[in-house]
Formats: C-alpha cells, structure tokens, sequence
C-alpha cells in the first residue's frame, strides 16, 4: 500500500503510527498566542456519529524557532489506536487547544474515537478556544459566510486553488483503502496542513481584535466587540468597545450602540443618564426614528413625563412622516395622559428643561 511522501513510522504503546513532522518558518505574530496547539482533521464522513473516524490529523505548534506542524495518517483502520495515541502525544505539550468548529465536530468525533479504542475521552488541558466562533461574533457583519476559505480570503488576505474539495475527503480516502492508491490523497494532506497553518495566523488576528488594538475598527466591529465581550462576561471591555462604537457621529451602528448603552444604563438605575445620553443622540441621529422611540419610552414609563415624551413623539412624526401613522396611537395615549395630569392642551409647553 502506498505511503504518503514525507510520513515516518513512530512507536506508540499501541503500536506504529504514521506521522510527517516539519518545522516551517512563522513570522512573528503579534500578539502571539502562546503555548497553544492548532488542530485541524479530516474524518471519513461530515456528520460525526460512531462509525466516523479521522484519518488525519494536523496539529501546529509555534515554537522557538518557527512552527512545528505534525500530521498523522491512518493506511488502514487497525492501525486507529495508535494514530490517536500520537495525537494524544502531540496535543499533551500546549497549555491549550484551537480548532475551527471543533466544538461542533472534531473534538466529539475524537472523543467518541478515543473512548472506543479505550483511551481517555478528555484532554489534559481543556481550555479550547472554537476560532469559528469568534469568527462569527466578532466579523459576522462583514462577511456572508464564515467557512474557513472566506475567513482565509477576507480576513488573512489570501486566497489557495485546493486541487480537490475539502468535502471530497471521504470519497479520496475510501479509494485508497480500496486501491491502495489515490492520485488525490496527497492534495486531501496538503489541504489539511494549509488548513492548520490558516489556524494560527487567525487566532493571532483575532487576538488583536478582541485586545481592541485593530486600528481599521469601525462602530460596527467596537459594537460587534462590546456585544461578545458582554456575553462573555467582561463587562468592562464591553462598555468601553460600545462607547468607542458610540463616538462615531453617524451610522446606523453607533446608533445601535448607543442604545445598548442607554438600556444598560436604565438595568442599573441611571435614568437620567440615560435621558442625556438619548438626547445628545437624537442631534447625531436625527434620522434614525430609533433613537426617537427609545426616548419616548424613556420619558413616558421611566421619568414619567408624558409632556416631553409627546413633544418627542410629534417631532418624530414630523420628521419621519412614513411612520407617522404607526407612531399616531403612541401619540393619542401620550396626549389622553397631559389632558389628565394637567388640563388642556393649552397649557402644555413643548419645552421644558431637563
């Protein structure tokens, strides 16, 4: 049976498996991400289950002297323990672990694999980062889709003519079981390695973006940022991501910030902060009825002013005469409420101080 150029047999307690080491040159990333293994696999099926299995394996680490890319290949599915047995040697050195959807699918599919072939289920280190997944919270708005191959184009700058599709994979391997030969199986490896090496250069970038030292960031990406950092839990950098979106002077992004900042302020009881806050917006968004609506609301149900909150709600119809009609029952309950608190509609001013 063929053997892939470049691949060595190692021992493992479970018997040889089939392995190709390089060290490639890395330029410096900044900011670097540490002692962090990138793994990246080809399976025999794309909907995980029992009877899926990697046939291989590529998993980079950056070193001192450059990037130590390894893979790991199965010529039959006996030799199974001992590739995950070298994989499990490979992944042991990192203080961490990233994929791209290998929440999702590589680290279940490794798992089911390893607890049928007797072996630990769990890695030693479990902190795993899903690069897919930031990829998604952090650039969703700019990119229709978030594969690898977009990511790699729109993100990292480049793009690669794969001989064969990644899908194909399956279909590649099962042929060299069966002919012990496939003119594609060495397109299907290299395809893999590029994937990995793709890894690394991504969770340095997104390093970069999620620390807020990307200097082209614009109020959609501070907001798509303080929007992850608060589901995160940092609420720190969250806040200070959505102000950063907040300070832009137009768009309908810092707009959409501002008004995450205002109902966060009203969550923690500053009602008037919040007030001055939609106010300076309606004179920077004067044409995004949200910001009118926001401060209707405000006023009406959290200061309990139905006079300014009237004068809010006719501006609005005035400037937006599309919604005009929509916002006209608004308009009629807020009217009902300044005829019963204080008389006639003669005696109501449309501008009173804050």
């Amino acid at each position: 049976m063929y053997t892939p150029r470049g691949f060595e047999a190692v021992a493992t307690p479970y018997g040889d498996a089939l392995m190709r080491q390089d060290v490639l040159p890395l330029p410096a990333l900044e900011p670097h991400p540490g002692n962090v293994a990138y793994l990246d696999t080809e399976t025999t099926g794309l909907s995980g289950g029992a009877g899926t299995y990697v046939f291989a394996a590529a998993i980079a680490r950056p070193i001192d002297c450059g990037l130590r890319l390894a893979q790991l290949f199965l010529p039959n599915p006996g030799m199974e323990p001992a590739l995950l047995a070298a994989l499990q040697d490979e992944l042991a050195p990192a203080f961490g672990l990233a994929t791209f959807n290998g929440g999702s699918f590589d680290l279940p599919v490794l798992r089911t694999r390893w607890v049928m072939a007797r072996m630990n289920g769990e890695l030693d280190h479990p902190r795993h980062v899903d690069l897919l997944t930031l990829v998604r919270s952090l650039y969703r708005h700019r990119m229709e889709q978030c594969n690898l191959r977009t990511v790699e184009e729109r993100l990292l700058g480049y793009e690669r003519e794969d001989p064969v599709s990644g899908a194909l994979a399956p279909e590649v391997y099962f042929d060299y079981l069966q002919a012990g030969y496939s003119p594609n199986l060495e397109s299907i490896l290299e395809h893999n390695r590029l994937d990995v090496i793709s890894l690394v250069h991504l969770h340095s970038l997104l390093m970069r973006r999620l620390q807020g030292a990307d200097g082209a960031m614009d109020a959609a990406d501070w907001l798509a940022l303080g929007r992850h950092r608060f589901r995160r839990g940092a609420r720190a950098d969250g806040w200070r991501a959505l102000r950063n979106a907040a300070g832009f002077s137009s768009g309908d992004a810092a707009a959409t910030a501002g008004l995450w900042i205002s109902r966060r302020l009203v969550r923690r009881g500053s009602i008037a902060g919040a007030d001055r806050l939609l106010k300076r917006m309606e004179e920077h968004f004067s044409e995004d009825l949200r910001v009118a609506l926001a401060r209707a609301r405000l006023l009406e149900w959290r200061r309990r002013d139905p006079h300014r909150a009237l004068t809010v709600v006719e501006d609005a119809q005035r400037r937006f005469p599309e919604a005009a009609a929509e916002l006209e029952p608004r308009r009629e309950r807020l009217e009902r409420k300044v005829l019963r608190r204080g008389g006639g509609r003669e005696s109501f001013q449309t501008s009173i101080p804050d």
